[in-house]
């Protein structure tokens, strides 16, 4: 008898783990029998939910200023900025952590979260070079680097980024975290004052703190070239080139030694060995951290036998989040300016660093996946012979080909066979596409952008893809700022990065997107199987079906995006489905049975038909069972750890019900989920996120368990998915 993994969402108490092991033999090995199966989630169909967690969720409004920030020199809030879009406004591990435990994640189908660095930046603002008037900018956005080994403390504690990752594994959402190699953060007046390096003019506080008046006089009040000694004391020219008195310039065209932006170029592909920076050990110093700092490093260096060279004090430090946290993947900024041997290094480190966690922490395993990598190089679209994917050792590159939105529903049929095509037919390449990004565009702002096509065109993409906060919810990118005397000051890629929207969410494109995108994530054969066009009686509509056949995991699909809504289609789902089947389209709900190879559906409002096989869902029962065993954690139902698994979510209720071939019903259940298959042949588990109901396509295999269950004296409970409250 073979069970999915988490199969029947079962909590167990402590108690009955023990007697299941004296009671097995009567069920003939039964217990001893239950295999986990392989996981359903796959990189390769991923849906990443990228956020910077500065503009995504205030939890905690105590750390809103840390470091001074955005406060003037006598600690009042600096109220009379321009503009705070270069500011910190406030998000953090918390407010993420309060989003995941809410189930806003998993009701959008996210499997994995893209989080901005969550490391410590430049506690300092820089400013924009042009003499004109302009605005603080800080680190917000977790590409200005001061210390790979804190949290920033705008962001949290350690302690909360855990709580974050923790959370997130504990609802199957994946963390992918946003890492530098090429360079840390500018030299700010507050931390060359703070931690003393550089050289500073006289009266440069009346400067810094005038943020009504930004401009660049900022500049003037450093001095870039006088004393080499002044300047030693920051990282140091065996560290980095920057261009000022007593480092190599970082000028020139050589995409790999050459200062992006004029920020300090580190040295990654010197071999020579190196100390600590001077302005760490000053910092770590006041923190009172340096001895153990410095002896946590040179232990890696020693356990590892490398050579202390700028590259691999950073894969040190770096690695330490995975194995400190378990940490599933990176995305790897400015991937083309640092060499892949670079990158393959710190991709070899992190899978050890990975398995050493799982080792470590095997209760909390997600599933068998490996360390997972992507990376930025601008522009890239799909280029599968390059040396990211070997070399460089990335798993996956950014595509930049549909920043905007995806093409029109006459173009889109050729995106989707050309994709799944490239993508899905090699094992050794993929890329991770998005329609919005924090330094592109916004797909909303286009002209004549609709967000409700965009939410089903690109969620039913092939290969992995990369939703940007707000995509679903209509967050609105920020305006030019209008000064008194008519200027306007542009606020370039700030204005895509504006707070998340909770206060004026569209509710309605918002249930769009969490409808296609459960039905992404239920499905592996979306996003990671082959494409087939297949006949639709909307001759204008993209029609097709996905099937997916690998690691002991089968899946298939067909959907529809329409030319016209709230009108019934006929599709050919000969293909995949036999006659008699009953299947669902798990964006309204209702159900019919495949006759002479074809369905009909309802397009309903918004052109899209998800069709599934329908899987009859199992009332739970009307009263629990008297055992008084208590639960895993005291009485409190337990999550499932990986809701992209065998676990999935029910009928949807109340959409249009169509004319199709045979008879359609309207199913009773919650009208967000996706009666999903589960997408694996040992498991058709499937579960409502809101009632908790769970069914599964093997009545043996649940009636046995139960049974013995009930025999070893526990406490049987289906769980409702914590996530979904």
């Amino acid at each position: 008898m073979k069970l999915g993994k988490k199969t029947l969402a079962v909590v167990l108490s402590a108690a009955m783990v023990t007697s299941l092991a004296a009671t097995s033999t009567a069920f003939s090995g039964a217990a001893t029998e239950v295999q986990k199966t392989p996981s359903s989630f796959s990189w390769d169909n991923a849906s990443v939910y990228f956020l910077l967690t500065d503009r995504f969720n205030n939890g905690d409004t105590s750390n809103d200023h840390s470091y001074n920030r955005g406060l003037k020199q006598d600690g009042s809030v600096a109220d009379d900025m321009i503009t705070d879009a270069g500011c910190f406004q406030g998000g953090d591990f918390k407010g993420i952590t309060q989003k995941i435990n809410e189930g806003y994640f998993n009701n959008l189908g996210v499997n994995a979260l893209w989080i901005s660095a969550p490391y410590e930046q430049a506690h300092g603002y820089t400013v924009g070079g042009n003499g004109r008037k302009s605005f603080a900018h800080y680190g917000y956005h977790g590409y200005y680097l001061l210390d790979y080994t804190n949290t920033d403390a705008n962001f949290g504690t350690k302690e909360e980024f855990g709580e974050m990752v923790e959370a997130a594994h504990s609802h199957g959402i994946r963390i992918v975290m946003d890492v530098v190699m090429n360079h840390p953060g500018y030299a700010t007046m507050y931390d060359m004052n703070e931690f003393s390096y550089g050289t500073l003019k006289s009266g440069w506080e009346s400067v810094y703190y005038d943020f009504g008046n930004i401009n660049d006089n900022y500049y003037g009040k450093i001095d870039y070239n006088s004393s080499a000694n002044d300047w030693s004391k920051w990282w140091g020219n065996d560290w980095i080139r920057a261009g000022i008195a007593g480092y190599t310039s970082g000028d020139g065209n050589d995409d790999l030694t050459k200062g992006v932006d004029y920020l300090p170029d580190f040295r990654t592909e010197a071999t020579g060995t190196v100390d600590i920076p001077e302005m760490l050990r000053t910092k770590w110093t006041k923190e009172g951290t340096l001895e153990s700092k410095t002896a946590s490093t040179n232990s890696w260096f020693e356990a590892k036998g490398y050579a202390k060279t700028v590259r691999n004090y950073q894969i040190c430090w770096l690695s330490e989040w995975v194995r400190e946290f378990g940490i599933d993947g990176f995305r790897c900024d400015t991937a083309k300016h640092v060499e892949n041997e670079a990158w393959g290094a710190l991709k070899a480190e992190c899978v050890s660093a990975l398995n050493e966690w799982k080792a470590a922490n095997p209760d909390k395993v997600l599933d068998d996946n490996s360390f997972w990598m992507t990376g930025e190089n601008y522009g890239m679209s799909l280029v599968p012979a390059s040396d990211y994917y070997t070399t460089g050792g990335f798993d996956s590159m950014i595509n930049f080909e549909n920043g905007g939105g995806l093409p029109a529903l006459s173009s889109l049929a050729a995106k989707y066979q050309s994709y799944a095509d490239q993508i899905n037919t090699n094992d050794n390449f993929n890329v991770l596409s998005y329609i919005s990004s924090h330094d592109d565009t916004l797909a909303n702002s286009k002209t004549n952008a609709d967000m409700y096509y965009q939410g089903s065109a690109f969620q039913l993409l092939p290969g992995a893809i990369q939703i940007y906060y707000g995509d679903e919810t209509n967050r609105q990118k920020l305006p030019m700022v209008r000064l008194d005397d008519g200027t306007r000051i542009g606020l370039a890629d700030h204005a895509l990065r504006s707070f998340m929207n909770w206060d004026s969410i569209d509710e309605e494109l918002s249930q769009h997107w969490q409808k296609v995108g459960k039905f992404r994530s239920s499905h592996v054969a979306v996003g990671a199987g082959a494409n087939a066009a297949i006949e639709c009686s909307d001759a204008q509509a993209v029609a097709f079906t996905r099937t997916y056949s690998k690691n002991n995991v089968e899946d298939k699909i067909a959907a529809a995006i329409t030319s016209s809504e709230n009108t019934d289609v006929t599709i050919d789902v000969s293909s995949i489905f036999e006659n008699g089947t009953q299947v669902v389209n798990a964006y309204d709900g209702t159900i019919t049975t495949v006759a002479d190879g074809k369905v009909t559906f309802n397009s309903g409002a918004h052109k899209t038909i998800l069709v599934e096989k329908y899987v009859e869902p199992v009332e739970e029962p009307t009263e629990e069972p008297t055992s008084e065993q208590p639960t895993q954690s005291g009485s409190e139902e337990q999550p499932t750890s990986d809701t992209t698994g065998d676990i999935a979510t029910a009928p949807t209720q109340g959409g249009t019900s169509g004319t199709g071939a045979g008879t359609q019903t309207t199913p009773t259940s919650n009208n967000n989920a996706s009666n999903t298959t589960g997408s694996n042949t040992s498991s058709n588990t499937t579960s409502n996120d809101t009632t908790g109901k769970v069914a599964t396509g093997d009545a043996t295999a649940t009636a046995a368990l139960m049974a013995l269950l009930m025999a070893a004296g526990g406490t049987v409970v289906l769980a409702r998915k914590k996530f979904s409250k």
